[in-house]
């Protein structure tokens, strides 16, 4: 088993995107039948280690070990089986037959476990169907992660700041990794007339105090109906939830809000994030191959100080 620090000179944790035959699957004749998990997703970026004579990589699932303590360098393990053939540019599906193991998960203080992984890629040298010390992570997904919830999770033990049931889940990153405070402000509870979170090709479509949103960190299939905050009208609609752009805090949107995917009413890869509780299209992993290291944790900078995992 291969352990991993952040701090490994070319390190680079990525969402892979493509894989070879849509995800050719490195592991043997032992694992057949109904994966637990699929896991849909493309590789994209540059690295300096695949060209033309390396086109491929190996893709798979490596739990994070030190990510919710906000500060502490982070440790990655590689789940055995979960590798795939990965070439660029093309889709992919990883899916996982197993289960993570006692070794793949995080302990919270009233004894709950979950597991949070990032997707790494790697080149297979040695063709042994693992990665080795020797073959450093050359891509990962940073605006993803995979939580694994064995059992329903209360807000303090969530990595999503927010009771999350038993499941696995696709969440964008950074992660609150704490409940929110209890002066947050109430929900929107005025009817604005727009459909939120329904295909759209133009504003149009969304009524007065709508628009359509086609990109909004990444893009958007089929395009979406949302509120801009500010509103113009300064009419904020009941089952709406705001996504502020990261980096770019002045920019927001108000999104359906849901609690599972089925109230997005929305094909994939359109769910419902389990970090917002908003319907995004979220439900799909790119691997960025850049030979940068991965971040030092997925939880956001003013989460929770560092404690034990």
């Amino acid at each position: 088993m291969a352990v991993v620090t952040s701090g490994l000179r070319g390190l680079a944790l990525v969402l892979v995107g493509a894989a070879l035959g849509c995800g050719d699957s490195l592991v043997d004749d032992a694992y057949s039948g109904t994966p637990l998990f699929t896991v849909p997703g493309n590789v994209t970026g540059t690295s300096e280690h695949v060209g033309s004579e390396h086109p491929d990589v190996s893709v798979a699932v490596f739990w994070s070990l030190r990510g919710m303590p906000y500060g502490e360098q982070d440790v990655f393990v590689e789940q055995q089986g979960t590798a795939i053939r990965a070439e660029y540019y093309r889709n992919f599906e990883l899916r996982i037959f197993d289960e993570p193991g006692p070794e793949h998960l995080i302990t919270r203080p009233s004894g709950a476990k979950v597991g949070v992984a990032w997707l790494g890629a790697y080149q297979d040298t040695n063709g042994n169907r693992r990665r080795d010390d020797t073959e450093p992570l050359i891509g990962g997904s940073p605006g993803r992660v995979l939580i694994r919830a064995p059992q329903r999770l209360s807000a303090q033990d969530s990595p999503t700041g927010a009771a999350l049931p038993e499941g696995w889940y696709f969440v964008s990153t950074p992660l609150e990794c704490r409940p929110p405070p209890p002066d947050e402000p109430p929900a929107p509870a005025q009817d604005c007339g727009v459909p939120l979170g329904i295909s759209c090709r133009v504003d149009a479509e969304c009524g007065a105090n709508g628009v359509c949103i086609h990109e909004l960190i990444g893009p958007w299939p089929g395009g979406a109906c949302a509120i801009v905050e500010p509103p113009p009208s300064n009419c904020r609609q009941k089952g709406s939830v705001l996504l502020r752009v990261p980096e770019e805090e002045s920019k927001a949107y108000w999104l359906k809000s849901c609690n599972v995917t089925a109230d997005c009413e929305r094909e994939p890869p359109y769910q419902c994030d389990q970090q917002l509780r908003a319907c995004r299209p979220t439900a799909s992993i790119a691997v960025e191959m850049n030979d940068k290291g991965p971040p030092p944790s997925y939880c956001k900078p003013d989460g929770p100080s560092p404690t034990p995992p």
